[in-house]
């Protein structure tokens, strides 16, 4: 049976959609293993930031489906079972059948993953009373921790209202910013882009945030493997610049269609608009 809460969540959004359906069942599973999370010591050693985050204490008018944590300190030692653990009982107060899948290799390198995966059929078939996805569908939620420290961040609580309240440390706006620019730069789909990359870029332009550089400088330095990278805000614009130049806006639109709110959105993003936005980039330190 549906939990009273979750069922006033998918009528105060007018869910009448299985792709809507799924979105809000997701994002209030997001919330619940906030909530787990937030009983427990786990903001003492990680922070919250990514989409999700950006969604949930921001406001970003998109879907977003994983929730991504980076370490605070070097040598972070986190045992990410017995957290999960945790959240798989809490959704089940909230009468989901939640169950954690994991592997060997999702401990290796920097990066310590688990999946909650939760299945949807028999809620489904009780909200639109009728067989509208298999048996096997399910909503599948990504934790994941970076473990390598990148210094340059700065931090805040935030108050997560419902379902219950939870405080949660997250990464702040401009280092947000930053991480998204530097995820704009990097990461490498080949034939897919990760549009919601992208959209994200444009709703930190819209809203006005500024970039913090630093952040910016220790993450590319990560990531391109170079020491003490020189960056200023002029070169970190041609970067985008060539970035945005050399993009298929095209496979952009594909990946957010389904996470994106608002359809009319979609249409702005096109090489031009990207471009131009690169005036409207200032960093923390700037006066203007």
């Amino acid at each position: 049976m549906i939990n009273s809460y979750i069922n006033n969540q998918l009528k105060k959004n007018n869910v009448n959609t299985i792709t809507g359906f799924i979105n809000v069942i997701r994002e209030e599973c997001q919330k619940i293993i906030l909530y787990s999370l937030s009983k427990t010591d786990f903001f003492k050693y990680v922070a919250f930031y990514g989409g999700t985050c950006l969604r949930l204490f921001h406001n970003l008018n998109r879907y977003s489906e994983d929730l991504d944590f980076n370490c605070l300190y070097q040598d972070t030692n986190i045992d990410l079972n017995n957290y999960v653990n945790k959240c798989v009982t809490d959704l089940e107060s909230f009468g989901f059948k939640a169950t954690i899948k994991t592997k060997p290799e999702y401990d290796n390198g920097d990066i310590l993953r688990r999946y909650i995966v939760i299945p949807i059929s028999d809620i489904s078939h009780e909200y639109f009373n009728k067989n509208i996805v298999n048996k096997e569908q399910n909503i599948s939620i990504k934790i994941e921790i970076s473990t390598e420290f990148v210094c340059g961040a700065k931090y805040e609580r935030k108050l997560l209202a419902s379902p219950l309240f939870s405080s949660v440390l997250c990464v702040d706006y401009p280092s947000l910013f930053a991480g998204k620019i530097c995820a704009l730069l990097t990461r490498n789909w080949k034939s897919r882009e990760k549009g919601r990359d992208f959209y994200d870029y444009m709703f930190y332009i819209s809203n006005e945030i500024k970039v913090n550089l630093d952040y910016v400088k220790s993450k590319l330095s990560l990531s391109l493997k170079k020491d003490n990278i020189i960056l200023d805000m002029e070169a970190l614009k041609e970067m985008l610049k060539d970035r945005f130049i050399n993009t298929d806006y095209e496979l952009v639109k594909k990946d957010i269609m389904t996470f994106v709110i608002n359809p009319l959105e979609i249409d702005s993003i096109n090489q031009e608009t990207f471009l131009m936005s690169l005036d409207l980039l200032l960093n923390t330190e700037s006066d203007s």
